[in-house]
């Protein structure tokens, strides 16, 4: 079997990508938040973790609207792949906002090198302050990035007065399904979308990873980077233009 059949690289198009929606509806799955995942209705809170590209969560976040859903947005604050305060990025996400999408924030432990508790919480009520100031909204709900057996193990439904979307509560109430790293972690969505036996469901999913035609998912975070990096350029190139500076190339 070959990766792209073995991996289902066709299931990660935007096509696809709506197709899974519209079949979530048509499953009688109520899009739901994340503060209220005790409601008794057959539920479905549905996550994008922006790790990649933020142009790239704008396209599904209209793509939902445009079916009239709304999604969680967890956003990263110190993202290796784009800048939540530079002016671009920091107006799609406000545009994301205004598409009546919930915001959260997708919090790294790592960055901060998180060792006990109470620093736990003082690095989340900092990201949280900074996400707040930006987007102008309460943040309710986040995250944790790149998810170790250590932070699995805090369970707590709040910290930092935040939703831990990972807390036992949640985690031992909604049947889970991911796409992280590019492939199916440990069911096929379609799949689970069409079994009837569940009541409660909470899908992941990542921008970077859902593209317009089939690819493996190195390439797609690939594609993520150059198109990051062609932005770049092009700024540079404009800016000298408007400032009528010399823009000397070999």
């Amino acid at each position: 079997m070959d990766k792209l059949t073995k991996y289902r690289f066709a299931d990660f198009t935007l096509e696809n990508y709506r197709r899974l929606l519209e079949l979530a509806t048509a499953e009688r799955f109520v899009f739901s938040e994340y503060l209220d995942y005790e409601s008794s209705d057959r539920r479905i809170i549905w996550r994008h973790d922006v790790e990649f590209s933020v142009h790239r969560a704008y396209k599904m976040a209209l793509l939902e609207h445009e079916l009239g859903l709304k999604c969680h947005y967890f956003v990263q604050i110190h993202s290796e792949f784009y800048n939540t305060f530079e002016r671009a990025i920091g107006d799609l996400l406000v545009r994301i906002r205004d598409l009546g999408h919930n915001i959260g924030l997708h919090f790294d432990a790592h960055f901060w090198e998180v060792k006990n508790l109470q620093q736990l919480e003082e690095c989340l009520s900092r990201d949280k302050i900074a996400l707040e100031n930006l987007l102008e909204i309460p943040i309710n709900s986040f995250s944790f990035h790149n998810t170790t057996p250590e932070l699995l193990a805090l369970n707590d439904l709040y910290y930092a007065g935040m939703l831990n979307v990972y807390g036992r509560e949640i985690r031992e109430k909604y049947r889970y399904c991911s796409d992280s790293t590019g492939f199916w972690r440990f069911e096929r969505l379609e799949d689970v979308l069409q079994d009837a036996s569940i009541q409660y469901l909470q899908v992941l999913t990542h921008d970077g990873m859902w593209q317009d035609v089939p690819m493996a998912p190195r390439r797609r975070v690939l594609r993520c980077i150059e198109g990051r990096a062609k932005n770049l350029i092009e700024y540079y190139d404009r800016c000298l233009a408007e400032f009528g500076q010399k823009n000397i190339d070999e």
